[in-house]
């Protein structure tokens, strides 16, 4: 791995930061201190602003802020569309599929995720697939 480590959240990493102070904050503090790239889809911003609208709807008229004032590169539905069939294959939970095609489209050096069946194959492609806690505890985060 060359520069700064490139790191895919998944919708509830995401939204968990946002939300709630713990881990998932110092992740996304991480990223804001600029020591991660934050790497997201199109599926996970658009599955973060229902949630959030739904479930938190102060933390959702703020969300447009947080993408526009905190750098990270999304990932184009255009750009992982065609392979998410073939990761569909390797996982019970279907609609977890756009985030492994998503996050091998990114070349992500982690998926944060607490998701049990995902942290499972503990690697997509070329990436690691790791808890947040787990991710802060290898690069000295605490």
């Amino acid at each position: 791995m060359t520069g700064k480590p490139r790191v895919f959240l998944d919708t509830n990493i995401l939204i968990s930061g946002i939300v709630f102070a713990g881990n998932e904050r110092k992740l996304l503090e991480a990223m804001i201190d600029g020591k991660f790239v934050m790497m997201l889809s199109s599926d996970v911003v658009d599955e973060a602003k229902e949630a959030l609208g739904r479930k938190f709807p102060k933390q959702a008229v703020l969300f447009p802020l947080f993408l526009r004032m905190v750098k990270h590169k999304e990932i184009s539905r255009r750009a992982y569309k065609r392979f998410v069939s073939k990761y569909a294959e390797l996982i019970d939970d279907e609609a977890d599929a756009p985030i492994l095609a998503a996050t091998v489209a990114s070349k992500a050096d982690y998926l944060a995720t607490g998701d049990k069946e995902l942290l499972a194959l503990k690697k997509v492609g070329d990436t690691e697939i790791i808890q947040t806690w787990k991710l802060l505890k290898k690069v000295g985060i605490k």
